[in-house]
């Protein structure tokens, strides 16, 4: 068995070289311009863990202090998706080596790549919807819905396309009535209940990926908002804010006009974040299991 060594890294310049280096860059929630626009605000304490062998960097385990729960978390704070120890092929057995290196500790979404992270308590899951041969809303309800979620789910698209809805896309100006909508929607448990994410979103839209809003009207009356950007070929569907009061139904429109924009822009998957909220579980989309670890401390669960 190897022997490996560790030591932390806590200069930012060379933190980055090490996310660059190690990080899968599968999603847009792994690279390093995504958790920075998160962490820049709070500028926690940051502690990269790195595995050495023959004093060589095999790989990382990327994490911060948040100072007011007093626990390392993953870089970028607790709502980051993908999270993992990072390493080199034909290192993945020893990523239980690097989380035991760090006390007290709480690790959330973390991606079961290894046997050990895998045998963790699964703590929720995020949901993906492969598009395949979609070619719109008809043909999701068709191909990917059966029973009495089809006929509930055909009926409510068809209650607000009779009100013959309008669709913006790329008025930037929306993005305050989306803070506001989805606040409505969601209360204290909205993201944007929290000032300062709103901040991190007005960061956010200036990096360097496919972005676009989206803003439905009916009847001269702007009752929804999407917020979305396209990463190696996935449309992540990052926030979404809508009149609760307009219609029963806006809901379930609002979730299908995303499958709709998917198909219009030609992507494999559809990313629709963590959490069932309700609905995702019924729609039958593809669940990734997110893990959970911590130590050193009982978390309030």
């Amino acid at each position: 068995m190897t022997d490996l060594q560790f030591k932390t890294v806590s200069d930012l310049t060379e933190c980055r070289a090490l996310w660059e280096k190690f990080s899968p860059h599968r999603t847009i929630f792994q690279e390093w311009d995504w958790r920075y626009a998160h962490y820049r605000f709070f500028n926690f304490p940051v502690k990269f863990i790195v595995g050495l062998d023959a004093n060589q960097p095999i790989g990382i385990l990327p994490l911060q202090y948040e100072t007011e729960e007093k626990f390392w978390e993953f870089f970028g704070g607790q709502d980051m998706e993908d999270n993992g120890v990072w390493v080199k092929p034909g290192y993945e057995k020893y990523a239980r080596k690097f989380l035991e290196v760090v006390s007290p500790i709480w690790l959330d979404y973390l991606l079961g790549e290894d046997e050990f992270i895998a045998s963790l308590k699964v703590d929720c899951y995020g949901y993906k919807l492969e598009m395949k041969d979609y070619t719109g809303i008809a043909d999701f309800i068709d191909m990917h819905l059966i029973g009495k979620v089809r006929r509930n789910i055909r009926y409510a698209w068809r209650n607000i396309e009779a009100l013959s809805p309008k669709i913006t896309r790329g008025n930037w100006d929306d993005l305050e009535l989306l803070f506001e909508l989805n606040e409505k929607v969601f209360g204290q448990e909205s993201s944007f209940f929290n000032e300062h994410e709103k901040e991190i979103f007005h960061d956010l839209i200036k990096l360097p990926y496919q972005w676009d809003i989206l803003t439905l009207e009916v009847k001269n009356q702007k009752v929804a908002v999407i917020l979305l950007a396209v990463y190696k070929e996935t449309c992540y569907f990052l926030a979404v804010g809508y009149d609760r009061s307009f219609h029963k139904d806006l809901g379930v429109y609002v979730n299908l006009l995303d499958i709709e924009e998917a198909v219009r822009l030609k992507v494999k998957t559809a990313d629709f974040g963590y959490h069932d909220c309700g609905w995702k579980e019924r729609w039958n989309f593809e669940r990734i299991p997110y893990h959970q670890y911590w130590a050193g401390l009982e978390p309030d669960i």
